[in-house]
């Protein structure tokens, strides 16, 4: 029989099995980067908790000389629904343990008939003792007090300072995180009151406060734009961003040319830099549950445009974001869509109506109309799904390109519809 450490590990083997099935992942030792990042974001969204891509690694390859924290097991199992670490347990017996309880039962009722169902009760009520002994809820950290103010009003980077105070409780860590990457993460003392956190994108941030790998505090951190921020994401440090000044060219659209990537010193021979524009202000809002937007797009590889072609469009809401991606036809399987809180991956569903020739002018529609979707592209309607989690009111919109890309205008509406935000770069 095994022991209770060589127990756990093989529940974990089996929850990882159940979340590559439910998720429709490959087998965990095959996962890719990008899998453990979208897996981080749906465990932080369903379970308040937040695991990093390092820890998800690790307990994916069962590298860990200890048998991981609680906090960490109930975020696996509620994931894909258990209520708990030990409602999982329950609900999957080892083998070895439905045997020994098979074994003993019929022990019983060999030794006394008379008394058939005093084992069954007896055993049930023991099970109900356990799971109450061992069925620790999460600590409350009430008390903790966290907040943020920016040290200049707009524009990146920005510096955001963050207060907090956590002296009454007793820890192992605490971390304050700017959003939900888990990269942009610094270790806090209990005995200090201050933490400072450089924000190098734009965007409607939820910062965290997580204490012994829980999520005590969740705080907004609006970090907002003057016009259109252009961008490209440096290879050497996707952290930190290379900023553009002004617009290149008089073509009445948004661009960054290979020219002005290489005068920043990034190797085109590379070929892995991304260029991206964000409008992140109070002048682009509305129902991130009821608009509409429109907007036309290209990645052209005579422009600089990369390998596979790639756009992502992003729109900002309070509590996450809306996104879809188009990529040559043949590549494909590397897309993913998130519309409220329901991801949908290229790997393991049919995206192919998102795969479109970025060489020309793509016009691409967006109706969101009671957490109902429908996309549209060249003006046909490619794609319909729904979510059920709103993202709260629109705070901006941002474009992604693999290489250089165009964006020709931009246009919100809402439901009347009513034009809100109109854009064609004939100023810029």
């Amino acid at each position: 029989m095994q022991n209770e450490t060589g127990q756990e590990k093989e529940y974990i083997r089996i929850i990882l099995e159940q979340i590559s099935s439910q998720l429709q992942l490959k087998n965990p030792e095959y996962w890719q980067q990008r899998d453990f990042e979208n897996l981080s974001n749906q465990i932080e969204e369903k379970s308040g908790i937040s695991l990093s891509v390092s820890t998800l690694k690790r307990i994916s390859k069962r590298q860990f000389q200890h048998i991981p924290q609680k906090n960490t097991l109930n975020a696996l199992a509620q994931l894909i629904d258990y209520k708990d670490w030990y409602d999982f347990k329950l609900q999957n017996p080892l083998l070895e343990e439905k045997e020994v309880g098979t074994k003993r039962l019929k022990k019983e009722l060999k030794l006394n008939r008379k008394f058939v169902f005093l084992p069954i009760f007896g055993a049930v009520a023991l099970l109900i003792v356990i799971l109450i002994l061992n069925s620790e809820t999460a600590q409350s950290y009430s008390e903790a007090r966290f907040s943020s103010r920016k040290n200049v009003s707009e524009g990146v980077p920005n510096t955001v300072i963050f207060d907090y105070d956590i002296s009454m409780y007793d820890i192992d860590s605490a971390f304050i995180q700017q959003s939900w990457d888990m990269r942009r993460r610094a270790e806090i003392k209990k005995g200090e009151k201050y933490s400072t956190s450089v924000y190098y994108f734009p965007g409607y941030h939820r910062a965290k406060l997580l204490i012994n790998d829980q999520l005590v505090k969740e705080i907004p951190v609006y970090i907002t734009t003057s016009g259109w921020l252009q961008l490209i994401h440096n290879p050497m440090n996707d952290l930190i961003p290379i900023y553009v000044q002004g617009n290149e060219n008089s073509e009445g659209r948004l661009y960054i040319s290979p020219e002005t990537v290489k005068n920043n010193n990034v190797d085109l021979a590379d070929n892995n830099h991304f260029t991206s524009f964000y409008y992140v202000n109070d002048d682009f809002n509305g129902d991130s549950d009821n608009f509409t937007f429109e907007t036309r797009i290209k990645n052209s590889l005579d422009e600089g445009g990369r390998t596979c072609q790639f756009c992502e469009i992003s729109i900002f809401g309070e509590f996450g974001r809306h996104f879809l991606q188009f990529c040559d036809p043949g590549c494909i399987g590397s897309l993913y869509l998130k519309f409220g809180d329901e991801y949908t991956s290229g790997k393991n569903n049919d995206l192919s109506v998102f795969g479109t020739d970025l060489n020309h002018w793509n016009d691409v529609k967006m109706v969101f109309k009671n957490k109902m979707v429908s996309v549209f592209l060249n003006g046909e309607e490619i794609y319909k799904t729904s979510y059920q989690n709103s993202n709260g009111s629109i705070k901006g919109v941002s474009y992604r390109f693999a290489g250089s890309g165009s964006v020709d205008y931009a246009q919100l509406y809402d439901t009347i519809p009513i034009l809100l935000f109109s854009e064609d770069f004939e100023s810029l």
